[in-house]
Parts: C-alpha cells; sequence; structure tokens
C-alpha cells in the first residue's frame, strides 16, 4: 500500500459533520475524478477511484442528502499492476439537481445548462468548507513519489518528495492552487499529456498539506522518513569525507616511498641529513601512518604534521632532482 494511498484511506475515515463541508468535498470529488456524459437527454455521473472505501463516503452523502443510494462496480482491474479501477454511480433523477447543488452544472443566461470548470464560490463559503474541498481533491486526485522504507531491507534512499493534484481543468487548478494559498501552502501548476498538474515539492509544504486534510498518521512518518533520511546522508557524507582523506594519505604516502626508494638506490638514505634519513627509514618502516603519527615516532620534540610534511616535500624534491640529473 503506498504512503499517498494510506494518507487517503486516513482522511475518509474523518466524520463530516456540517452540511456545507459534505457538498464541497462530493464537489470536489466529482470534479476531479468523476466523468460527465448525456444518456438520453439526462446527464450520468461516473466517479473513477482505486480506492472502494470512497465509494461508502459518496454513497453517505447523496443517501443523506438525497434518500438515494449510488452504485459500485469495478471499471477495469489490473492483473499486471496488482490493481483495481472502482466506478461509482450517481443515482438517477437526482444527478441534475445534484450538480446544480454542488455548483458543478448551472443555467445559463440563454436557458441552457453549463458546467463550471472551476471551484464555484457558494460551495467554499468558509474555511471548514475549504479544508473539506481539499479533503475531496486529496482523495480523489492526489498522487506522490513519497516511498516510507524499510530500512532493515532498503539502502537506497528516494531522491526528494513530490506531491501532486491532477485535474482535468486549468480553471479548477488555478482555482485550486489560490485555495492553497489561503492556508499559506504555495503551490504550482504545470501540463502533463494535457492535464494540468498542481505539484508542491518541499518536505515542509508536504507536511503542512497532509496536516491540512487531517492526516497526522501520514505527517509523524513522513517526518520519521526525512529524520532517517537526513542522519543516513550524514553518515555517508561522513564516510566518503574519511575515505577522501583516506585516499590522499594512501597517495601521499605512495608519491612518499617512491621517492625514498629513488634516493636509496641512487646516491643512499645515509647521504641525506640525519633528519631526513631518519625520516625515511620512519616513513619505510610505517608505510600507512598517518603525518600526525610519524610526527609522534619522529625522535624530534614538538614537530608538527606540518613540519613532517614539509620535510617529505624535501625528500620528493631531491627524488625529483636525482631522476633529471640535478642532484
Amino acid at each position: 500500500m503506498s504512503f499517498a494511498y494510506k494518507a487517503k484511506l486516513e482522511v475518509l475515515k474523518q466524520n463530516i459533520d456540517n452540511d456545507c463541508c459534505a457538498i464541497a468535498f462530493l464537489s470536489a470529488i466529482i470534479k476531479c475524478s468523476g466523468q460527465l456524459n448525456i444518456s438520453d437527454g439526462h446527464p450520468v455521473v461516473e466517479i473513477f477511484t482505486e480506492i472502494e472505501e470512497l465509494y461508502d463516503k459518496v454513497n453517505a452523502i447523496v443517501k443523506q442528502y438525497y434518500g438515494k443510494e449510488c452504485t459500485l462496480d469495478i471499471a477495469d482491474e489490473s492483473i499486471i499492476a496488482k490493481s483495481t479501477r472502482y466506478r461509482i454511480t450517481l443515482p438517477d433523477g437526482i444527478t441534475e439537481q445534484l450538480l446544480v447543488d454542488l455548483g458543478i452544472m448551472s443555467l445559463g443566461v440563454d436557458g441552457y445548462k453549463e458546467i463550471n470548470n472551476g471551484i464555484t464560490p457558494f460551495i467554499i463559503q468558509d474555511d471548514h468548507c475549504k479544508i473539506s474541498y481539499i479533503k475531496g481533491a486529496f482523495v480523489s486526485c492526489a498522487t506522490s513519489n513519497i516511498v516510507i522504507k524499510n530500512y532493515n531491507n532498503e539502502t537506497k534512499n528516494n531522491s526528494g518528495y513530490h506531491l501532486e493534484f491532477v485535474f482535468n481543468f486549468e480553471n479548477l487548478a488555478d482555482d485550486f492552487v489560490k485555495l492553497l494559498q489561503e492556508f499559506d501552502i504555495p503551490a504550482k501548476v504545470t501540463m502533463r499529456k494535457n492535464s494540468p498538474i498542481v505539484y508542491i515539492k518541499e518536505y515542509q509544504i508536504i507536511c503542512d498539506t497532509l496536516a491540512l486534510v487531517g492526516a497526522y498518521k501520514a505527517v509523524l512518518e513522513l517526518q520519521n522518513e526525512a529524520a532517517i533520511r537526513e542522519l543516513r546522508n550524514n553518515v555517508n557524507r561522513q564516510t566518503n569525507c574519511i575515505n577522501a582523506n583516506l585516499n590522499k594519505t594512501v597517495q601521499a604516502s605512495v608519491k612518499q616511498l617512491e621517492a625514498i626508494k629513488v634516493i636509496q638506490q641512487t646516491i643512499g638514505l645515509e647521504n641525506l641529513d640525519d633528519d631526513l634519513n631518519e625520516l625515511c627509514l620512519i616513513r619505510l618502516a610505517n608505510p600507512d601512518e598517518t603525518l600526525e603519527k610519524l610526527a609522534e615516532l619522529y625522535t624530534a620534540k614538538h614537530i608538527t604534521k606540518s613540519g613532517i610534511n614539509h620535510k617529505l616535500a624535501k625528500v620528493i624534491k631531491i627524488a625529483e632532482d636525482i631522476k633529471n640529473n640535478k642532484y
């Protein structure tokens, strides 16, 4: 079960207390995942969803306010994707009135029925109704790339966080962005395959959106996921830094050892100054040690890592001069 799917189930378990909030919720569901057809001159509305539990919520609202029940059947089923798409059909005889009540359909000045592709203002008159509309959109058309991992078995992290709402109409997407902004949730609109997409990419803003729709368990899961990712990223950065430093130490040591061997095989280490001769012997005996350790082994007191590095640089310079017949 995906992160977004579980968050939607959490939202669907919430009660809707006010009539106006129920209307706003149902209006968003039909706008975001409904399909309007005309049969024998009458409108037919079908809602498509992968969440079977959505039927109970929609049917309860329709039954409470219109006294009739919706029908539920399977629209299509994919064995490969292991997913089922359900179809919720609104009852005959009330569909037209329901669409008018939900602000989806209205009578134009010429008497013809018109479809409003945005959010009708009277549906979202107060904050409670606005939040209910956002909840309806969330359970209908929200998707996310967020994966809550089992880190006992999974080592690879996802990159970034992404929450998006897939709409059918640009007016609806634009109105929805404005609606989110009223709750200090910034979102952007883009087009994908001729569908307007409202998307949020910032982790904290996604948490705020989930909290707004009441998906508090999802918020805690996401916060925990983010904390684990940050910890693992910090460990990886530290490990990479340590490995980089080790590589630098190894490369420097190899260069120093090669220089010492050149001197040893040509003029002999005994012909170096006593301090350089001693340091070369210490390095030969400790090829993998750091400069700090070499400083501890060196007989001269109070010599620093920088001092050891300076002396080894002299050794390398002597070896280069020998190769170039300058010594």
